[in-house]
């Protein structure tokens, strides 16, 4: 009798995480939801992030897929995992975070209930000893809402459908930095039947020296020309929503600008500030007309992300945001 296909499958890239894969794993085996397969893309590791692996398949009943390369990036690793993928929605879970029990299968009904293809849920950033550090909300006001809190990037704590994203063609972009992006706002805005639920149920473990917690962000490693294909492809697209969509982009400029520039040169944050004017210039020409603008409007959002977006739009109108944004990068 032939296996029944996996629901769902769980695509983890993996890169020397010996101390965390497990973890990561263990989290998955005591899922609620037991019809996944989970795919594996060791991204060669040097430490003993394989043989951590292999162990916990020898012992577990779970459906384990491991596959081994050289290190190409978490963004190929993911769009490996996509196409070896064989279940009917993929979730994506970084290596060294880790879930509550009830996170797929809360996912799995809400997407089955609204035919979604997509369907986002809240997250908990947590220390390695795993303390909280804040909790992320993406429907604060409802159990199951629409686009839900606008401004999460990650790929993680989602769930979508596969032949959705096969369809549409949406992949991250390889070889850079922030590649969550372009494929988060496609899958959002391309998506039928979008959905946001309140549970939060994705640990995000937050590392002294990860990513985005760097000094510097150096602008050959942005995807400039992947989110730009990726704001004309939704230009033409069937947005439902494009003033949502709009305010997505200033969100992600307002937040990349001001929080994720620290310490940039002054010809660096020039480059970026003159490429965010030009995207908002030929795709948006009327953001700052954009009505979930404004410190007392879009209230599933803390007040500060609120505010700093309408500054954003204030300092953009009177071309002030360069010096601004070096001000407050220093």
């Amino acid at each position: 009798m032939a296996a029944a296909k996996p629901q769902i499958s769980v695509i983890i890239p993996a890169y020397n995480v010996e101390k965390h894969i497990t973890r990561c794993l263990r989290s998955l085996e005591n899922q609620t939801l037991k019809q996944i397969e989970i795919i594996v893309i060791d991204d060669g590791s040097a430490d003993g992030t394989q043989q951590a692996i292999r162990a916990f398949m020898e012992e577990t009943k779970l459906l384990v897929r491991l596959f081994s390369d050289s290190n190409h990036g978490q963004a190929y690793a993911r769009n490996f995992g996509m196409r070896q993928a064989e279940g009917t929605y993929l979730a994506f879970i970084d290596s060294d975070d880790y879930l509550e029990p009830d996170y797929l299968e809360n996912l799995y009904e809400t997407a089955q209930a609204c035919q979604s293809d997509v369907v986002n849920s809240g997250y908990r950033v947590v220390k390695e000893d795993g303390s909280i550090v804040s909790e992320v909300n993406v429907s604060p006001f409802s159990k199951v809402s629409g686009f839900g809190r606008a401004g999460v990037f990650v790929t993680w704590s989602k769930l979508y459908r596969k032949e959705f994203l096969l369809r549409e063609k949406i992949r991250f972009p390889e070889g850079r930095l922030y590649e969550d992006v372009p494929f988060s706002l496609e899958a959002k805005f391309l998506g039928k039947h979008v959905k946001s639920i309140s549970n939060i149920g994705y640990n995000y473990v937050q590392h002294e020296n990860s990513t985005m917690s760097a000094s510097s962000i150096k602008s050959e490693k942005f995807p400039y020309q992947e989110l730009d294909a990726s704001l004309k492809k939704l230009q033409s697209a069937d947005v439902e929503d494009k003033h949502a969509l709009e305010f997505e982009v200033l969100h992600f400029f307002t937040g990349f600008l001001f929080l994720y520039c620290k310490k940039a040169s002054k010809e660096e944050i020039n480059t970026f500030c003159r490429y965010a004017m030009k995207e908002l210039a030929q795709y948006f020409p009327n953001y700052r007309k954009n009505p979930y603008v404004g410190i007392f409007r879009s209230k599933e959002l803390p007040f500060y992300y609120r505010a700093a977006i309408s500054l954003f739009v204030m300092l953009s109108k009177l071309h002030l945001l360069t010096p601004f944004t070096y001000l407050i990068t220093r």
